[in-house]
């Protein structure tokens, strides 16, 4: 399994949900106002750095891993440039 991790724009979740429902996902969670630094800069939600991010996984099935991970790419290809959204995959073990 792996555990698919987004980080975009907060108006781009709308967007990122589409593609994470299209390819058949329901199940995902999602924190809406996470605060740091990356390639676009600091996004710390300050008076200094007002931005912040979003952030969105799931865990699903090697292949749906892949498939989702490139269908993201080609929705972060489709954005201005500047805007960041970052796609992380990593292994992941289920708990029963």
């Amino acid at each position: 399994m792996k555990l698919l991790m987004v980080i975009c724009p907060p108006d781009r979740v709308e967007g990122v949900r589409e593609v994470i429902r299209g390819h058949g996902v329901h199940a995902y969670s999602e924190l809406e106002s996470v605060t740091g630094e990356g390639e676009t800069g600091l996004k710390l939600g300050t008076h200094v750095w007002p931005e912040r991010s979003a952030l969105l996984f799931t865990a699903v099935s090697d292949q749906k891993g892949k498939d989702l991970a490139a269908a993201l790419r080609e929705f972060r290809s489709g954005l201005y440039p500047g805007e960041g959204l970052k796609i992380f995959s990593l292994p992941v073990e289920e708990e029963i």
